[in-house]
Order: C-alpha cells, then sequence, then structure tokens
C-alpha cells in the first residue's frame, strides 16, 4: 500500500513529496513555490476586470433572486469572499453554511459564522444533516478510511450546490484553488472554474495514502446507509446542472490570495481569532469552526508525514515571513501528536475505546515513516506518540 520509504522536502519550503499530488521539479521546489512565481506574473487587473465580468453576466436584473451562492463556513475565508462580493462589488449573495452538527461547532466558529451574517448583513441558510446518521458515517470514516472528516468534505461541496440548483441561482463562489495555493498538478492550478473535473478529482472523493479514491453514497451504500439518508451526500446530476446553468468560480483566481493580509482586514470586520494556538499547529486564525480538525490533521501525518503545521510554515515561507530552519523547528515542535482536546468527546460519540483508537491510527500510520521495533510495531513515548523516521532531515 506504501511506497514512500524516504521523504523529500521542498528545497524553499517544508512540504514533502508524500503530499497528495506535490511535485518537486527538477530543481528540489515544490509546485505551490512555483505558482508564487506564477502569481507574481499575473496581471491581477486584467482578472479583476473579467472577476466583474463575470458578475455582471450572472447577477440578478430585477433583484428577484440572489446574485450567487458563497458557501461559508464563517473562517477567515468566509469573511473575505462575502466582503468581496458585497462591499467591493456590491452584490446580494446567498450564503450557504454546511453545519455538521452542533456537537462539531466550535465557540469560536459560531461567533464568527454570526459575525459574517450581522456584518455584511447577508441572508444565510443553515444546513445541518440528521446527528445520528452523520456520526455513523464519521465513525464508518475514521475506522474505514481515517479520516472522521469524511462526511464534512463531502457535504461542503454537495449543499451549496443543491441549493443553487433547488434556487436556481447559477454562480457560486468558492475562495482559492487548493492546488494552486497548496500545491497540485501546474494543469489545475490554473484553473479558473471549479468544474466537474477538478471537483471529481479533489472534492467529491478521497485519498488514503495509497492514493484510492473513494466515491462518497457508494462507500456509504456498502456500509448500510440509507438512501433516504443520503441525499445531502448526492450531488446533483448533470441535467440538474445544465439546466440551472450552475458554475463556480474560484475566487483567489481573480484576486491576489493572501491569506495574512486577508486576515488582517478580516479582523477590522469583525473575525474573532482564539487565544492560543489551534491543535496541531501555531497558529489562531484557521481551521477554528470544527472540532474534528485536530483529528483530520492528525491522520494526515500519520498517513503522509506532514500536518497542519506544515502548510502553515510553508505559507509563511513562501511570503518571506519565515525562514525555513525556523520553519522546521515549528514542525518538530507541534506536528505529531495525538490529537487530545476533543478526543474524549468523540470516543464517547463513537462508541470505541482509547485502545481501538490506538489500533486505528496503527492501521493508517504509513509505516515505513515512522520508527518501529523489531517486529515492526510502531514505537511510543510516554504520550502514545509516535515519530518519524527522517524527522531531522529536511534535505
Amino acid at each position: 500500500m506504501y511506497q514512500t520509504v524516504y521523504i523529500k522536502y521542498c528545497k524553499n519550503c517544508v512540504m514533502p513529496d508524500t503530499k497528495w499530488e506535490n511535485r518537486l521539479d527538477e530543481t528540489g521546489i515544490c509546485s505551490a513555490c512555483r505558482y508564487v512565481e506564477v502569481k507574481e506574473k499575473t496581471d491581477w487587473e486584467k482578472r479583476r476586470a473579467e472577476l466583474k465580468q463575470i458578475f455582471e453576466k450572472y447577477k440578478s436584473k430585477d433583484g428577484s433572486n440572489y446574485d450567487c451562492i458563497c458557501p461559508v463556513s464563517g473562517g477567515k475565508d468566509s469573511h473575505y469572499i462575502t466582503y468581496v462580493v458585497t462591499q467591493v462589488f456590491g452584490l446580494n449573495p446567498l450564503l450557504v453554511s454546511f453545519r455538521p452538527t452542533y456537537r462539531e461547532l466550535t465557540d469560536v466558529g459560531r461567533k464568527n459564522l454570526e459575525n459574517l451574517k450581522k456584518t455584511f448583513n447577508v441572508d444565510c441558510l443553515e444546513f445541518s444533516p440528521k446527528p445520528d446518521v452523520y456520526r455513523k458515517i464519521q465513525k464508518i470514516a475514521l475506522l474505514e478510511l481515517g479520516d472522521a472528516s469524511y462526511p464534512a468534505h463531502f457535504c461542503i461541496f454537495t449543499i451549496p450546490v443543491r441549493a443553487a440548483v433547488e434556487k436556481k441561482i447559477p454562480l457560486i463562489i468558492w475562495g482559492e484553488n487548493s492546488q494552486a495555493e497548496y500545491g497540485g498538478p501546474i494543469e489545475d492550478q490554473n484553473k479558473k472554474y471549479l468544474d466537474p473535473v477538478w471537483l471529481k478529482k479533489y472534492g467529491l472523493s478521497i485519498k488514503d495514502a495509497g492514493h484510492s479514491d473513494y466515491n462518497g453514497p457508494e462507500f456509504l451504500r456498502k456500509h448500510g446507509i440509507k438512501e433516504k439518508d443520503l441525499i445531502p451526500y448526492i450531488y446533483p446530476s448533470e441535467k440538474e446542472l445544465r439546466d440551472v446553468g450552475v458554475t463556480g468560480i474560484f475566487l483567489g483566481q481573480f484576486v491576489k490570495w493572501d491569506i495574512f493580509k486577508q486576515v488582517e482586514l478580516m479582523k477590522k470586520w469583525g473575525f474573532s481569532v482564539i487565544d492560543g494556538k489551534s491543535e496541531g499547529t501555531y497558529t489562531n486564525f484557521e481551521n477554528l469552526d470544527n472540532k474534528d480538525q485536530g483529528l483530520h490533521d492528525y491522520f494526515k501525518w500519520l498517513k503522509f508525514g506532514y500536518g497542519r503545521t506544515s502548510d502553515h510554515v510553508s505559507m509563511e515561507i513562501r511570503k518571506n515571513k519565515l525562514v525555513r530552519e525556523k520553519g522546521m523547528e515549528l514542525v518538530k515542535k507541534f506536528e505529531g501528536k495525538i490529537p487530545e482536546q476533543y478526543l474524549d468527546e468523540y470516543l464517547k460519540d463513537f462508541e470505541i475505546t482509547r485502545d481501538d483508537f490506538i489500533k486505528c491510527v496503527d492501521k493508517f500510520a504509513n509505516k515505513d515513516l515512522f520508527k518501529t521495533d523489531a517486529n515492526g510495531n510502531l514505537i511510543r513515548d510516554e504520550n502514545e506518540n509516535i515519530e518519524k523516521i527522517n524527522s531531522d532531515n529536511v534535505d
């Protein structure tokens, strides 16, 4: 299942070649770092004019419907997207927010979502799935796929698009193209539109460390989820999309995306960060809304050898806000720790023990990347954490 036996890191940032679809070029530089060069050469005034034309094309001419849909969670990107759409271009959007369950949403997450609605004076449609079904799917996904966030990752794409079809609002404004900002194939970095090809590859599937696809509805049917409970997890048909003319664009391909500047700007519009640091990293401004983020990032680290700290460090290096050596120190300090903050809540909800959880860790950890004993068992410290084999190597 696993093929990686030695991690190679980007020579500019700290992203490893074990990241799915991350590619190091012949000079050892990753695709995300190369995209920074592309951004600097882009004519953003021309892109802005293009964006204005798109908005003019799709906005409701008589005001009888919303001009667009903005998928939101309440975080920094949600605030910035809504700010650009309402304050810069004067559109009337319908915000669509997928809220997994009341147990998933953090206090700061609820505060930020309420601020988003109030500050920008916008309508917001919030959707929550059946709690028992959602929790069942989470448990299945954790034990079978190593990702308790699996149902959420599906619904953040399906729910806004279902709303677009049902309410006949063709334009959907997404945030950044993740394959551009975080690293991916060059051909996918340049995409301005979230089309079915991009969606199938990066949105409505999940990759394990063996790069296998798991289509949501089919996978869930096989695990006994009833058809009537699958509605939120099913993407509209091609005919439904064509009838409405649903079109999704990446805002980050039309305005120069800079999360650090955007966070500071959105603070002035009421966006709240947390005191201290988010679990699994050293920052306080990202992934604040859902409690399962720590679990997700930890299993990403188990499968691919990097976590949220590596993402944040690499972004700071690319913005010349951090030197690589300091970044590696942060990675070693914050990554690879069992996410204890909400773990007991999840173990109780999933009706599994901590020993069951550790067995799940053993199942999904890429043992080619971690220290093992003579019998091939992962070596743990007093806190049950494991260690990468070549964690000191950054070349």
